[in-house]
């Protein structure tokens, strides 16, 4: 990995792991930073105090996240929003959070053209809360067969509605809608890459929890990427993965393990920086 190349380790890699000592983690295995967890911060107030206590300017790039649910009629529920919406932002700002990710619902069988308008409305609902903070919406969409919002081009329909609002791409996601070509993907609004790999059964089949490391495993991981390097894209990049094998391992183990998988993916096998992010 250049120097310019920033690389952040997800929480949801090794989510047993306090956020504080996610930190420390990723600093030893030489990560740029961390992804927090809402699922790990939400309700977890001594927690958040001991996180922002700990870090450093710059060093949370998102808190995974919230997910925009629609009502019976395939409309937004601006209820639940208003809701899950303000104790994420206070997360996001106590720990210095520069990004909320933002994912849409899985709920199978909904109208696609009406799921395209709600997270539209969702997004901007949020937007207007997150701007005057200074934080980013990032919306990612998810490649499971129950999730409306599956594909690259969708995800794109999404954000083409809602000026200010940047991408996240995930491999693993990518994989299960099908590995197809982002041509049409606006490459300039991606603000990051999530970087994770999967066991070899049907793309469709992949869940959360058989992610593996980069290389482990059997997704086109070179081709997703260079394709992205050639429309412009340089990082940053995150290591995310939900294996729960992982969950009870050394989590030192894991993210040095993770890093280094990273470095090779990346190209040139930058050396981890013992100590430092």
């Amino acid at each position: 990995m250049s120097e310019a190349t920033k690389v952040f380790l997800n929480g949801a890699t090794i989510m047993s792991t306090p956020t504080p000592r996610l930190l420390a983690v990723a600093r030893d295995a030489g990560f740029d930073g961390v992804e927090v967890r809402a699922e790990r911060l939400l309700d977890a107030p001594d927690e958040v105090a001991a996180t922002a206590a700990a870090v450093r300017p710059g060093e949370v790039w998102s808190l995974n996240g919230i997910q925009l649910q629609v009502g019976p009629d395939g409309g937004l529920d601006r209820e639940r929003l208003g809701r899950d919406l303000p104790p994420r932002l206070a997360i996001c700002r106590a720990v210095g959070a520069q990004y909320l990710l933002v994912v849409p619902p899985r709920m199978a069988g909904l109208d696609v053209e009406r799921t395209i308008e709600a997270m539209r409305e969702g997004l901007a609902i949020a937007q207007r809360d997150t701007a005057p903070l200074g934080i980013g919406l990032a919306f990612e969409f998810l490649g499971f067969g129950d999730c409306p919002i599956d594909t690259p081009a969708l995800a794109a329909r999404v954000a083409g509605g809602v000026p200010g609002i940047d991408l996240v791409v995930d491999s693993c996601h990518w994989h299960a809608s099908g590995s197809g070509s982002l041509a049409g993907f606006p490459v300039e609004r991606l603000a990051m890459v999530h970087v994770n790999d999967a066991p070899a059964k049907a793309p469709r089949d992949v869940e959360d929890a058989d992610r593996v490391l980069p290389g482990d495993g059997f997704i086109r991981l070179a081709d997703l990427l260079g394709e992205l390097r050639q429309r412009g894209y340089a990082g940053p990049y995150s290591l995310e993965t939900f294996n729960p094998a992982y969950w009870v391992d050394d989590p030192a183990s894991v993210a040095g393990r993770g890093h280094a998988a990273l470095a090779r993916l990346l190209g040139e096998g930058r050396p981890m920086d013992a100590g430092g992010a």
